[in-house]
C-alpha cells in the first residue's frame, strides 16, 4: 500500500471527523464500531496516523462515500450531507428517539394536562407505520439478522391467527382479530424496522434520552402527583407522564433504574453517575407509592440479576449493596408512612407463604381449562383471536365503560356495531371476573386476564408457545449480550448498560404478562423492543467491523 503524504492524511482525518460528527458519533463510538481504540481514532482525525486501511469500515459505519475521504474538493461531502448521512443516520436516530419520547409522554398531555385530544393516545399506530415505512424505504440486498430472529415465528403466528379466525368465523369479528394481531406482532415489526434504520455508534444518545425521561418521571411525581396523592392516599395518582396508568410508570422506572445501575458501574464519568444513589432511592420510593405490589418480587429479582451481571466489577458490587440499601430504606419509609398501601402484608405473604400467590394464579386458569374440556379443538387453534380474555377482547367488551382511561370505547363500539361479547367469554370469563377472590385488596391474581391465558384460549397452545418463545429468546439473548459486554466493557461504552436494561425490561414484561395482558401493551413493548434493536444493531456492527 502506498504511504500517504502528511497532507493527504490531514485531509482524510478532517473528513473522517466530519463524517463522524454528521452521524452524531463521538470518537469513542467510532472506535467501538471499528474495533480500535479511541486513541487510534483521534490520531487518524488529527492527521498523525494513516487512516487509509480503515476507510472501507469508516465508510460503512458513517454511510459516506469512500472516495470522498481522499478527494480534494467538497463535492462528495455535500452529497453525503445532503442525502446519505442525514437520511440514514441523523434522521433514523431522531425518528427512533422521538418515537420513544412520544410513547412515554403523550398521555401526560392528553390526560394530566389535556392540551391534546384524547385520540392522540393512539400515537403508537402512526409511530408503527412511520418506522416500518422508513425501514422499507431503505434499499438492501438481503434481510438483516433482526428479520430472521423474529420473522419466522411472527409469520407462523400470523398464519395461525388467520386459521383460528377462519375456523371460528361465527364468533371472531374482523376488528377484534386485527387488534389482537397488531398487539402481539407489531412489537416484533418495530424491532426489525428499528434494527434497520438505527445508525451504529449512536447508542449514547438513546441512553441519554432514557435517563432524561426517567428524571422527567421523578419531576412530575414530585411536582404534580404527590400533591394530589397526599390528601387522598390514592396510589393510582402516582403515574408520572403515563396518565391514568401507574403500572406503566412502574415498569418504565424499573428499566431506567437498571440503566442507572449500569451507568454507575461502567460509565462513571457521566454526570448522572454521581447522582445515581439518590435517584435509585427516589425511584424505589415512587415504585412503592404506585402500589403495584405484584412487582415487589420482580424488583427483588431485578436487583439479583443486576448483582449477578455487574458483580464481576468492584463498582458492580457497590451497586448491589446500594440497591439493597435503597430498597430497604424506601420500603421501610413508605410502608410506615402509608399503611393503606398494605406493603408489609404483601411482603409477609411473599416471604412466609409465597405459594399463596401461585395457587391463586393457578385458579385463574380454570376458564381456559373449561374451554379446552368442552371444545378440544381449541387446544390447537383456540376460540378465535379477540374472543376470550385477551386485551383485544377487553378493548371491545369494555367499550361502554365510563372510565376516564377508556379512550377507545367509542371507536370500538362503532367497529362492532355496539356491545361485544362472545359465547365463550360469556360462559367462561364472565363468572371468573365476578367471582374471583380479592387478595389484599386486589383481584389481579384471580383475574382471567393475562397474555398467557389470552393466547392459550384464543389461538391455542401453539400460539402461546410462539409468542412466549420469542420473548424468552429475546430475554436470553439480551442476558448473554449484557454478560459478555459487561465482562469486556471499556469504561464509557453505553451499550452494556443498555443491554442490562433490556434484560430487565424483558424479564419484567414476561412477569407482567403472567398477571395481565402486558405483552400486547404496545406503549411499553415498543420501548423494550426498540432498545433491544439498538443494542443488537450496535453489537452486530461491531462484530462486522472487527471481522
Amino acid at each position: 500500500m502506498t504511504e500517504l503524504t502528511s497532507e493527504a492524511q490531514s485531509t482524510i482525518g478532517a473528513r473522517v471527523a466530519a463524517a463522524r460528527r454528521n452521524r452524531g458519533m463521538t470518537q469513542r463510538d467510532l472506535a467501538h464500531a471499528l474495533g480500535v481504540s479511541s486513541w487510534t481514532v483521534d490520531r487518524i482525525e488529527s492527521g498523525t496516523a494513516d487512516g487509509g486501511r480503515y476507510l472501507s469500515s469508516i465508510a460503512d459505519v458513517t454511510h459516506a462515500n469512500r472516495e470522498w475521504f481522499a478527494t480534494a474538493d467538497g463535492a462528495g461531502q455535500r452529497r453525503t450531507r445532503g442525502s446519505v448521512v442525514p437520511h440514514l443516520g441523523v434522521v433514523g436516530r431522531n425518528l427512533v428517539l422521538g418515537s420513544i419520547v412520544l410513547l412515554v409522554t403523550i398521555r401526560f398531555f392528553t390526560e394530566v394536562v389535556p392540551v391534546l385530544p384524547r385520540a392522540a393516545n393512539f400515537i403508537d399506530i402512526p409511530i408503527f407505520l412511520v418506522i416500518v415505512l422508513a425501514a422499507m424505504s431503505m434499499t438492501s440486498s438481503r434481510p438483516g439478522p433482526a428479520y430472521l430472529r423474529v420473522g419466522l415465528p411472527a409469520a407462523a403466528f400470523l398464519v395461525l391467527a388467520i386459521a383460528s379466525a377462519t375456523i371460528n368465523s361465527d364468533r371472531a369479528l374482523p376488528a377484534p382479530v386485527l387488534v389482537f394481531v397488531y398487539g402481539f406482532l407489531a412489537p416484533f415489526a418495530v424491532y426489525a424496522a428499528i434494527y434497520r434504520i438505527w445508525p451504529p455508534g449512536s447508542a449514547g444518545s438513546l441512553s441519554r434520552v432514557l435517563v432524561w425521561l426517567g428524571l422527567l418521571q421523578l419531576a412530575i411525581v414530585a411536582l404534580i402527583d404527590l400533591p394530589r396523592f397526599a390528601p387522598s392516599g390514592n396510589p393510582d395518582l402516582i403515574s408520572g407522564t403515563f396518565g391514568t396508568n401507574a403500572y406503566q410508570l412502574v415498569f418504565f422506572l424499573l428499566v431506567v433504574a437498571t440503566l442507572l445501575f449500569g451507568i454507575f458501574t461502567l460509565e462513571p464519568r457521566r454526570k448522572v453517575a454521581r447522582f445515581v444513589p439518590f435517584l435509585i432511592l427516589a425511584i424505589f420510593a415512587v415504585i412503592l407509592l404506585a402500589q403495584y405490589r405484584a412487582l415487589l418480587a420482580t424488583t427483588v429479582v431485578t436487583m439479583l440479576v443486576v448483582s449477578i451481571l455487574l458483580g464481576t466489577r468492584l463498582r458492580g458490587v457497590l451497586v448491589a449493596i446500594l440497591a439493597v440499601l435503597a430498597f430497604g430504606v424506601a420500603f421501610s419509609y413508605v410502608a410506615a408512612s402509608f399503611p393503606g398501601l398494605r406493603l408489609e402484608a404483601t411482603a409477609t405473604t411473599l416471604t412466609q407463604s409465597p405459594s399463596t400467590y401461585a395457587i391463586q394464579r393457578y385458579q385463574a386458569t380454570r376458564p381456559v381449562a373449561g374451554l379446552y374440556r368442552d371444545y378440544p379443538l381449541a387446544i390447537a387453534v383456540g376460540s378465535g383471536p379477540g374472543t376470550f380474555s385477551s386485551r383485544a377482547w377487553q378493548t371491545f367488551a369494555n367499550a361502554d365503560s365510563t372510565s376516564t382511561s377508556n379512550v377507545q370505547g367509542a371507536y370500538a363500539q362503532r367497529l362492532t356495531g355496539g356491545a361485544y361479547e362472545t359465547d365463550v367469554s360469556k360462559k367462561y370469563v364472565a363468572p371468573q371476573r365476578q367471582e374471583g377472590a380479592v387478595i389484599e385488596g386486589s383481584r389481579a391474581l384471580s383475574s382471567p386476564h393475562s397474555s398467557y391465558l389470552g393466547l392459550a384460549a384464543e389461538v391455542g397452545l401453539l400460539g402461546l408457545a410462539l409468542v412466549v418463545g420469542v420473548y424468552l429468546a429475546a430475554l436470553l439473548r439480551s442476558f448473554r449480550i449484557a454478560r459478555r459486554e459487561i465482562a469486556d466493557a471499556i469504561f464509557g461504552d453505553p451499550v452494556p448498560a443498555l443491554a442490562l436494561a433490556t434484560t430487565i425490561g424483558f424479564l419484567t414484561l414476561l412477569q407482567m404478562g403472567f398477571l395481565e395482558n402486558w405483552l400486547e401493551v404496545t406503549r411499553i413493548t415498543f420501548i423494550v423492543w426498540a432498545i433491544f434493536a439498538v443494542v443488537t444493531k450496535e453489537i452486530d456492527s461491531r462484530s462486522a467491523a472487527a471481522s
